[in-house]
């Protein structure tokens, strides 16, 4: 009776050990990257990427530093390459970057063409 208890446990515990395992592969990417974009319109070329997760799934937002926060869609991070969208005035443009430990760099497309992106995680003060 014991060990079917054990087992009882032990099964009822594999989706937390799973949900554990899939968000520790998002943490190289999780927390606030000071970015540039040099080519991007004024008032958007530095600001603040924060990436997170809520129920498993990766959030985030670019804080400006005028203080406007735009929402960041269809973030994904998969071998080392982070990618998301988001509308900037009325237009969608998308970023693919790869992580390089504490570095970010790639490509932002937009109507304008392509911009160069550069990151550098904050290093938080917990």
């Amino acid at each position: 009776m014991k060990k079917l208890m054990i087992l009882v446990f032990m099964i009822g515990m594999v989706p937390f050990f799973a949900n554990a395992v899939s968000s520790s592969s998002n943490t190289p990417v999780l927390g606030e990257w000071k970015y540039e974009v040099p080519s991007a319109p004024y008032g958007y070329e530095k600001g603040v990427l924060v990436i997170s997760e809520k129920d498993s799934q990766l959030v985030g937002e670019v804080k400006l530093p005028d203080g406007y926060k735009i929402e960041l869609k269809k973030l994904t991070f998969k071998d080392g390459v982070f990618s998301c969208g988001l509308y900037v005035d009325y237009e969608y443009v998308k970023v693919k970057v790869q992580i390089d430990g504490q570095k970010m760099s790639g490509n932002v497309d937009t109507s304008q063409g392509q911009m160069t992106l550069t990151a550098q995680k904050v290093e938080s003060s917990k």
